[in-house]
């Protein structure tokens, strides 16, 4: 969305909100978005320059990666970048928003690429979960399965048969 921010420029008002929503369809690394990014946040005029407060947040579903199940979380970010007319060198291009045609600025990009880098790269449905069963692959958060915790490993079973004197 393209938010103008004409007042501010002309000095008619300090301060500008804004809410809204961006439809987004994501599914990367096993998150898959579950909805809109809601948007809040303000513009303001700080005396000489302006800087802009982003509030986002986004639903998505994931899986746990010990137990596999299925999960809905959601995700948010806080993003405050002062914004510019214009910029005297192009390398600081990433650290503000730019003010484009008609006084406007579009921080779309900037939200979708900030709340989809803080999405985590594995879950947990919670932090004690005790994961899939190897050898039966029950889910133990459910179920306690009659497998045996520890098998000895078989390369050292010719060590059962040292017999020990007295």
């Amino acid at each position: 969305m393209k938010l103008s921010i004409r007042e501010l420029l002309t000095g008619e008002k300090r301060k500008k909100d804004f809410s809204y929503s961006i439809p987004v369809e994501y599914n990367d690394g096993g998150n898959e978005s579950a909805g809109d990014i809601q948007v809040s946040g303000e513009v303001r005029d700080m005396g000489g320059y302006m800087e802009i407060t982003v509030k986002a947040e986004m639903k998505y579903r994931t899986v746990c990666a010990r137990c596999l199940e299925k999960l809905e979380k959601e995700c948010e970010v806080e993003i405050t970048r002062p914004v510019a007319v214009k910029l005297e060198n192009a390398e600081e291009a990433d650290d503000y928003v730019l003010v484009g045609d008609n006084s406007q600025i579009d921080i779309d990009d900037l939200i979708k690429e900030e709340l989809f880098l803080t999405l985590p790269y594995r879950s947990l449905c919670s932090e004690d979960c005790k994961g899939l069963c190897p050898k039966c692959g029950c889910n133990r958060n459910k179920v306690k399965c009659g497998c045996t915790e520890k098998e000895p490993d078989p390369r050292l079973a010719v060590l059962r048969n040292i017999k020990f004197g007295d």
